[in-house]
């Protein structure tokens, strides 16, 4: 079961988010956390479990299939990303969060769901509406439920994941995905033999 902790204050958000684009690093979770190798290549300063908008503070005995797990997540835009930013524009590009809600799938499973570091989040399908553009200097806050939870002798195998990304008021994307947990072993059987997942 999640637990609700601290939230991060509006203070805390702006200080997380910003980037400084000089030589001081950004904040951001623990690289082995979304599986990069690279400082620079992680996308997300802060995760929190955070209450059903939606749902009373009765018990939670909903089963895997029915429950919903809710976490906000603050991105930290690497303004010099060679990859990501290499033509110059004045918005944060729509890979930039793709790529950032993966990590914070991969992240949140690690963090609060106990899964192995071994384990890895395959996206299976995947799907994003874009509102509006998301502006490099302003926090970006990541709003996401995991659903449908499948488990497989005792282990988490599947879930759904949607997500609101906003930057203050303005609604920037929505996206969801299919996500699957794969242990090395499975990810590379199926990378050897190209078959479905």
């Amino acid at each position: 079961m999640i637990t609700n902790s601290r939230s991060i204050t509006p203070s805390e958000v702006n200080a997380v988010a910003r980037n400084t684009t000089d030589d001081s690093p950004a904040r951001t979770l623990e690289k082995r956390l979304v599986h990069k190798s690279y400082d620079e290549n992680v996308l997300v300063s802060h995760i929190e479990a955070v209450r059903d908008p939606n749902k009373s503070d009765e018990g939670d005995d909903a089963g895997a299939m029915e429950r919903m797990d809710h976490f906000r997540g603050v991105l930290c835009v690497h303004h010099n990303h060679p990859f990501f930013f290499e033509r110059e524009s004045g918005h944060v590009p729509a890979l930039y969060l793709f790529e950032a809600m993966r990590q914070m799938s991969s992240a949140v499973v690690h963090i609060f769901y106990s899964v192995p570091i071994e384990t890895e989040v395959v996206v299976t399908e995947s799907s994003a509406q874009f509102r509006n553009f998301a502006t490099l200097d302003d926090p970006i806050i990541a709003e996401k439920t995991l659903s449908k939870h499948v488990y497989s002798k005792g282990r988490l195998v599947r879930m759904n994941m949607s997500a609101v990304i906003r930057q203050g008021p303005l609604e920037i994307a929505r996206m969801s995905s299919n996500l699957i947990l794969l242990t090395k072993q499975q990810l590379s059987y199926l990378e050897q033999r190209g078959g479905e997942m």
